[in-house]
């Protein structure tokens, strides 16, 4: 698939049905106040770099996505009620390589801890294997986000290596871990 397939994808009503969540494209309209809301609460955005969004500032950064060539930016929705609790994305996306990064962040704390991430991120990463012709989705994550770990780890993510103090967050230095899932193969 080129580049400029994936392009039209944002102009294409995308669905991906899971039996708890649905991941759709995220579109400027989706910047909402609960969405502005989880990345200003410190309990979300913990582990992340942002830590204070307005709805301005986060459909610039929708539309920055939606834009790009390398990116593929969804939100995932509960499937009973189609509300937004959360988003996904694969970021660059490497068509030469097929090689793709993800990242995920499930917003509304009423949904932590109850499968929600890994069923999302599974649902991505078959729709990068099966659709987008990927063979492998890495992606890092902070060594003190155990949560996000055991998530990917469920979702069939292996170490594939810590880079010692690679991560500066808040004035402290953290290991970053690598995991990788490559196309075919299965979870343990």
């Amino acid at each position: 698939m080129s580049e400029p397939m994936l392009n039209s994808m944002f102009n294409m009503n995308l669905k991906i049905k899971g039996e708890s969540v649905y991941l759709k494209n995220l579109r400027e309209k989706d910047a909402t106040e609960d969405y502005c809301r989880w990345l200003n609460d410190p309990g979300v955005n913990k582990y992340l770099e942002t830590r204070k969004v307005t709805i301005e500032g986060l459909k610039k950064y929708i539309k920055e996505k939606n834009t790009a060539d390398n990116c593929l930016f969804l939100c995932i929705l509960d499937r009973e009620s189609g509300k937004h609790i959360g988003n996904i994305k694969l970021e660059p996306i490497d068509f030469e390589s097929k090689k793709a990064v993800l990242g995920i962040l499930i917003g509304d704390k009423n949904y932590w801890g109850k499968g929600i991430g890994t069923e999302a991120t599974k649902l991505l990463v078959d729709y990068a294997f099966n659709n987008l012709n990927i063979k492998e989705v890495n992606l890092g994550v902070i060594s003190e986000n155990k949560a996000a770990i055991r998530v990917y780890e469920k979702a069939g993510f292996k170490t594939t290596k810590i880079e010692k103090d690679a991560i500066d967050h808040d004035g402290k230095k953290y290991d970053k871990i690598i995991m990788s899932k490559k196309h075919g193969e299965k979870i343990q």
